[in-house]
């Protein structure tokens, strides 16, 4: 036996044992970007199920080409890649691209649902019956959720009473949640999640409102989390972002009936399923972090939350103004998602 004969006969043996996904390219390949990163609740158990998910739904014939935070683009440019068609799938923040998602900036108003479920359904609800829709023409939504409402954590003014977030400069994580924080007396910034830890570190901000599982696993400067830049906890229930994981629409448009139909059926826990995980992951952590000697934690109060749901007010007034200068019904918009996150609130008790 000649050596060029040995050689072909050891490549075909290996190839009858590789996987038959493997032999054959897949048909179509969906770059798969997201803010999420690696180890971290959403990324782990629901975005990762998903991917594997429909690869084998559809007998390897999709392979979803998933990437942590950072792996295709900055987390703020996410959106506009996936409209593009520079990545196929993005999971994002509506409220880094401003202006862009105009009607579903009510679900970012403070105090609007008391947690990710009540307001993802809420949310959901309203793109299905045409309501938000026109805010995501231009690309394929495959999932659309609500965060739970956020903590504010500072690195290292106590806060004893409302008026001591005045003149605070606090991190948001959109415009909507920003003026909010502003009638508060509050200093906005509006920052992407990868820039968190550096403006910590440099004194840019001295606190953010932020989720209470992703301040214990959001990266931090350096080799830190962000849980060690910040030091007073304030349970204060405010506000969440709303988020969305949305397709390429000329991609989705190319593919088959069969193969779409594959990514609809996986695609329906990206919304209740990213809900649930992260009212879940924010219990857990918020009663971790609470316990923990090292944190100054600070629920407010009955009388305090009342005082906040009054100030904050006007803000809630002047989103409904800017709603009308687009020719939107803010009113009838904002009287819609609170009556629909209360619904879905008092159905789950």
């Amino acid at each position: 036996m000649t050596i060029r004969r040995l050689l072909r006969d050891m490549a075909l043996y290996a190839m009858a044992f590789l996987p038959f996904g493997h032999a054959n390219a897949a048909e179509y390949t969906l770059r798969f970007a997201t803010i999420n990163l690696a180890g971290t609740v959403p990324y782990e158990q629901v975005l990762v199920p998903f991917a594997r998910a429909v690869e084998q739904d559809s007998g390897q014939r999709i392979e979803v080409a998933l990437q942590p935070m950072g792996g295709y683009g900055k987390p703020a440019a996410l959106f506009d890649m996936a409209e593009r068609g520079d990545i196929e799938i993005a999971a994002t923040v509506q409220g880094y691209n401003a202006g862009r998602f105009p009607r579903s900036s009510v679900m970012e108003l403070p105090l609007m649902f008391g947690s990710a479920a009540s307001g993802t359904q809420a949310m959901w609800q309203m793109f299905q019956d045409g309501t938000i829709a026109a805010d995501y023409a231009a690309v394929k939504v495959l999932g659309l959720y609500v965060l739970p409402p956020y903590g504010i954590f500072t690195n290292g003014k106590p806060i004893t009473q409302l008026r001591d977030l005045r003149g605070l400069r606090v991190r948001t994580p959109s415009p909507t949640v920003g003026l909010a924080m502003a009638r508060l007396g509050a200093i906005p910034v509006g920052i992407p999640t990868d820039m968190i830890g550096e403006m910590l570190e440099n004194q840019s901000i001295n606190a953010i409102t932020y989720g209470w599982d992703s301040v214990i696993t959001g990266k931090g400067h350096g080799d830190k989390k962000l849980i060690d830049q910040v030091n007073v906890l304030v349970d204060a229930n405010f506000a969440a972002p709303a988020l969305m994981v949305v397709m390429n629409k000329a991609k989705w448009e190319s593919m088959p009936p069969d193969l779409q139909a594959i990514i609809d059926k996986h695609a329906v826990n990206l919304t209740m399923g990213n809900a649930k995980a992260r009212d879940e992951a924010d219990a857990a952590a918020r009663a971790r972090l609470r316990a923990d000697t090292r944190y100054t934690y600070r629920a407010l109060t009955i009388a305090e939350r009342a005082e906040m749901a009054s100030v904050i007010d006007p803000a809630i007034e002047d989103w409904k103004a800017s709603m009308a200068k687009q020719g939107i019904d803010g009113d009838a918009l904002y009287n819609k998602a609170r009556a629909l996150a209360h619904q879905y609130a008092t159905a789950a008790r």
